[in-house]
């Protein structure tokens, strides 16, 4: 697509812009909304929205039944109670969301080097009262339960970065006007995937025990719920004379790329298949699970492995504190798998019959190709802690495209891509979820007519 320098020129001195923030209200109920809720909310029409920065607000509080000092606590990465987000446009489906996409958030933040949450927004540590009792959304002690005290319409929470259609697209800005009502639905975790128990939250050894619960089981009730997102306004026409020569340009329309995602889930016995069809497939990255289904006596937080920790905080950042000790969800947990004594555990991508890479991978290999998936390097924990809690391996496909804006994966349309992910030398049967990281194009033409190319 292409239109006038001239044009172009123009929309680089826009007059008469103006900007707000819309509050958007759930289409169902926005409070006492339980564990695997689904919240839709429809974005608004006609005018220019900046699908990057659209945000979830809410409140929530953990439930677990128990006596004692048995305690119910929210996850690190507050990303992690939703399972699944989905986009249609105008009743069409326009981008389905892979299933565990709480788990795709902590594989990420592992390949990027992006759990450096904002602590005012997110629940960024899962905290043992004996190490840090100052909650990070009030300041007061933690007790048993994650007990709100939000008043009125306040909502602690927000969730303001997305992967996947609404925060991955590109152009961020998109003229509502053209296409029909985009709706974004959100589904929630169930509570044991995304909670976690302790069998004393006032002690550091009960904190990491989930042994004698008396039959607690760990839940949660999402209050407050609302969504922002900032939108423009422009008093000239500059911009609607650039679309439209852009849909005369190419009789396709408008092109949006965004990235999607597909999962899967396997239990690893040396070799895993997978198969799909894209336009371009940019990374591969697969997670590989200590615990797939904590539950009972593995219900309990996980204290990460290592002198250096994920994320510790300084004096700096929590006032009066020193550094804190860091834990984890059991679930999102991902260790290297376990290998007979003195034999390396190795790994290999197999695409369509085409090895990737040409040698089967050590677990230091694992490490270094992963970091090729982006600029991310390392300086916050040590190589056991990468094994024993963060064991991510990625490979990207790609030459440089940094955003959705290139296309340069490998196209699989003509002849679907079958696939595997070999681990050798492995004595245990392991948990793995892998995703597939696309690049998909959203075509916007004339009467608001569109099409997805995947």
């Amino acid at each position: 697509m292409s239109y006038s320098n001239a044009l172009a020129f123009q929309c680089t001195r826009l007059e008469g812009l103006s900007t707000g923030v819309f509050r958007l209200e759930a289409q169902n109920a926005t409070s006492n909304l339980p564990a695997q809720s689904v919240i839709r909310v429809t974005l608004p029409s006609n005018t220019l929205c900046d699908l990057h920065s659209f945000a979830f607000h809410f409140d929530t509080n953990t439930t677990s039944g128990a006596a004692g000092d048995v305690g119910c606590r929210l996850p690190n990465k507050i990303e992690t109670m939703i399972n699944r987000v989905s986009v249609s446009v105008g009743g069409v489906e326009v981008a389905s969301g892979c299933n565990f996409y709480n788990v795709l958030v902590h594989t990420k933040a592992v390949v990027d080097g992006d759990w450096m949450d904002d602590a005012g927004m997110n629940h960024p540590k899962i905290q043992n009262a004996t190490v840090a009792n100052l909650n990070y959304v009030n300041g007061t002690a933690l007790t048993t339960e994650e007990v709100s005290v939000a008043v009125g319409r306040e909502a602690p929470y927000c969730i303001d970065k997305w992967y996947g259609f609404i925060g991955e697209c590109e152009p961020r800005v998109l003229d509502t006007s053209l296409v029909g009502d985009i709706v974004v639905t959100l589904f929630l975790e169930q509570p044991s995937l995304c909670l976690t128990m302790s069998d004393n939250v006032a002690t550091a050894g009960g904190f990491i025990t989930s042994i004698n619960l008396g039959g607690a089981l760990p839940n949660y009730v999402v209050n407050n719920v609302y969504f922002t997102i900032r939108a423009y306004n422009l008093a000239d026409g500059n911009y609607d004379n650039m679309v439209a020569a852009q849909q005369a340009a190419d009789p396709r329309g408008l092109e949006m790329g965004f990235k999607q995602y597909m999962s899967f889930r396997d239990l690893n016995n040396g070799s895993t298949r997978f198969s799909l069809s894209t336009q371009s497939l940019d990374k591969i990255m697969v997670a590989h699970h200590k615990d797939i289904t904590p539950g009972g006596s593995t219900q309990h937080p996980v204290r990460v492995t290592g002198a250096n920790e994920i994320g510790v905080p300084t004096q700096q950042e929590i006032p009066g504190q020193g550094g804190v000790t860091n834990y984890i969800h059991p679930y999102m947990q991902f260790r290297v798998p376990t290998g007979a004594v003195g034999t390396a555990i190795e790994f290999q991508y197999q695409l369509n019959g085409a090895t990737y890479p040409m040698y089967r991978m050590t677990k230091n290999d694992v490490y270094q190709i992963t970091r090729l998936c982006g600029d991310y390097r390392n300086k916050d924990y040590g190589f056991e802690q990468y094994q024993q809690d963060h064991f991510v391996s990625a490979i990207s496909l790609t030459l440089d495209a940094y955003d959705a804006r290139q296309i340069q994966g490998l196209n699989t349309r003509g002849i679907s891509l079958n696939g595997f992910y070999q681990i050798f030398g492995s004595t245990s049967i392991n948990n793995i979820t892998l995703f597939a990281e696309m690049t998909s194009s959203l075509f916007i033409d004339g009467g608001r007519q569109i099409s997805v190319i995947t």
